[in-house]
C-alpha cells in the first residue's frame, strides 16, 4: 500500500485482510475527520486492523475518540481492532487518560498486533 492523503499517516498491507495504519507526527482535531473515513474504510475491507502509534509525537481527545468509536464499530462489524504503541510519554499517557486501554487492545511489538487470535 501507499500513503495516504492524510499527512503523517501510511498503510501497510501486512497479510491478506490485515492492514497496519501507522501514525507519525501529531494528530488531532483537524485530521480527526480524515482518521474516521480512513479506519472505517479498512474496517469494511480487513478482518484485523492496527492502529500503529509507535511514531507519534502527540494525539488529542479527538483522536482518542476516533480510537474508541473504531473499537465500537470492530465489535458490531466482528473485526479485531488493535493498537500498537512503543510511543512517547505523552502520547502513551493521553491513552491510559482517556481509559483506552481498557477498551481496545494494546500491545508493543508488530508481531503482537499481527497475531490471528483475539486473546
Amino acid at each position: 500500500m501507499s500513503p495516504t492523503p492524510l499527512q503523517d499517516v501510511s498503510l501497510e498491507a501486512a497479510a491478506p485482510g490485515t492492514t497496519v495504519v501507522v501514525f507519525s507526527g501529531e494528530h488531532d482535531l483537524a485530521s480527526a475527520p480524515e482518521v474516521r473515513e480512513l479506519l472505517d474504510s479498512r474496517l469494511q475491507q480487513d478482518d484485523l486492523l492496527v492502529a500503529d502509534f509507535s511514531s507519534a509525537q502527540f494525539v488529542d481527545s479527538s483522536i482518542l475518540g476516533v480510537v474508541l468509536d473504531t473499537q465500537a464499530r470492530a465489535l458490531e462489524l466482528g473485526k479485531v481492532f488493535r493498537l500498537q504503541l512503543r510511543t512517547t510519554d505523552i502520547v502513551q499517557r493521553a491513552f491510559e487518560i482517556a481509559g483506552v486501554f481498557t477498551v481496545v487492545e494494546h500491545v508493543t511489538t508488530r508481531d503482537e498486533a499481527l497475531r490471528r487470535d483475539t486473546s
